[in-house]
């Protein structure tokens, strides 16, 4: 909730002139580095994070990991993707923040509000997701990969001139505070309790029901 608070400040913020100049200029800056070959990687980092691919993981990767009986998992990461688009668009609607100047843009961007960055919130859950759902020694490797992809897309979109600093830091803010709020809600002891349910196969909860209700035969 504090997050969510943070990001509702962040979104009027970054539609005062002190900080929407002092973002172009940084956006004016990077567009003077701008080449072939790393416009191709900005374009492509733009390609893979988009809502679509985002919508698609929501659906996906859950249906995967519910046929790998990884039940738990598959209900988090829908809930935690579809919960980080929700609260970026419910803040994209309300803050209307305009885009940088069309002169930077090397692409049209997808639509006309900036605030916050819905390729960068796509990133950022991925990036989370990776570190829920990779266990044991390859988790920090997870890790590193989806930071390392969360900021790739964060620097295409201010590189590509579509996107302020302040937005990428918002689809941030979104994708983060989507993950404490879902997981918050799944440690609630009743729907804890629901999960570890689903989560047991049909067989299991049968077994385990039939030894609750037998009694033990003891001697005397």
């Amino acid at each position: 909730m504090l997050l969510l608070a943070v990001l509702a400040a962040l979104g009027p913020a970054a539609k005062t002139a002190a900080l929407t100049n002092a973002d172009l200029r940084l956006d004016e800056h990077l567009a003077g580095l701008r080449t072939p070959a790393l416009t191709l990687v900005a374009k492509a980092a733009t390609l893979v994070a988009q809502a679509a691919v985002g919508a698609v993981i929501a659906v996906v990767v859950p249906a995967i990991l519910w046929l790998l009986r990884r039940r738990r998992d598959a209900l988090l990461t829908a809930c935690l993707m579809i919960g980080a688009l929700g609260i970026a668009y419910v803040a994209k609607t309300l803050v209307a923040e305009h885009r940088p100047p069309k002169r930077l843009w090397v692409i049209p961007p997808d639509n006309a509000m900036s605030f916050p960055s819905g390729h960068a919130t796509v990133a950022a859950a991925v990036a989370i997701i990776l570190g829920l759902l990779v266990r044991g020694r390859l988790r920090p490797l997870a890790l590193t990969v989806g930071v390392m992809f969360a900021g790739v897309v964060a620097f295409a979109r201010m590189y590509l001139g579509v996107h302020y600093l302040l937005d990428v830091v918002g689809g941030c803010l979104a994708a983060v505070s989507a993950a404490l709020l879902v997981s918050g809600f799944y440690d609630l002891p009743r729907i804890r309790s629901g999960l570890e349910d689903v989560g047991t196969p049909a067989a299991g909860r049968h077994h385990a029901g039939r030894a609750a209700r037998v009694p033990t035969n003891r001697p005397g």
